[in-house]
């Protein structure tokens, strides 16, 4: 999919010196957004089960569910 977006002039300049493919450097650094955006979705949703009472027993099976999860991003 082609996306165009402006950048500062040196975040431009900067990744052009790091790669020579612009896109791939680009695609991984949205990537790895994306997961730190899943992982803290997920963090927010193991707390809000927590609430005040500390985390019951059924938490660890939720974490390891959504490390698993096919909805991964």
């Amino acid at each position: 999919m082609r996306i165009t977006a402006t950048v500062p002039d040196e975040l431009g300049a900067a990744v052009k010196e790091q790669t020579d493919n612009v896109s791939a450097f680009v695609a991984e650094a949205l990537q790895e957004k994306l997961d730190r955006l899943h992982r803290r979705a997920a963090r927010e949703r193991l707390l809000k089960r927590a609430g005040s009472g500390g985390v019951d027993a059924s938490s660890d099976h939720v974490l390891r569910e959504e490390r698993r999860s096919d909805e991964r991003i």
